[in-house]
């Protein structure tokens, strides 16, 4: 098993991208140039930083993948990049869908679990690997 310095929230991530309260952002970059290990971030706390940067801080879709590319090239971050190097640009592409749905779509893909069944209609039109389910 990993041995980690511990893990971010999505508070403790936001406020590291954002800079938006000075104290906690240097709080945080303390943290990451004290250890040697990595900090874990949980998939729920990377899909909650893409609703919250679009939803709140009004950041575009390609802003969002950006400051979310940024944090996960830094050494001390652990997280799911394979899944989220596919979700991302599924994101990008397909507007009319979720960074949820996006994840959900490259998880089945990820761990042989297609077709990802559906009953949302716009899921099912735009990921290449959902399927509605018939009613």
């Amino acid at each position: 098993m990993a041995n980690y310095t511990g893990s971010f929230d999505t508070n403790a991530l936001l406020r590291l991208l954002l800079n938006d309260i000075v104290e906690q952002h240097t709080a945080i970059k303390e943290l990451l140039n004290q250890t040697t290990n990595q900090f874990a971030v949980a998939d729920t706390a990377i899909i909650e930083l893409v609703f919250v940067l679009d939803r709140y801080y009004g950041f575009s879709r390609l802003q969002t993948i950006e400051a979310v590319e940024g944090l996960m090239k830094l050494k001390e971050i652990n997280c799911n990049r394979v899944l989220f190097d596919r979700a991302m640009p599924l994101y990008v592409k397909h507007s009319g869908l979720s960074f949820e749905d996006c994840c959900l779509s490259v998880y089945a893909l990820l761990n042989d679990a297609e077709p990802l069944w559906t009953f949302d209609k716009k899921l099912a039109n735009q990921a290449p690997n959902a399927k509605l389910v018939s009613v």
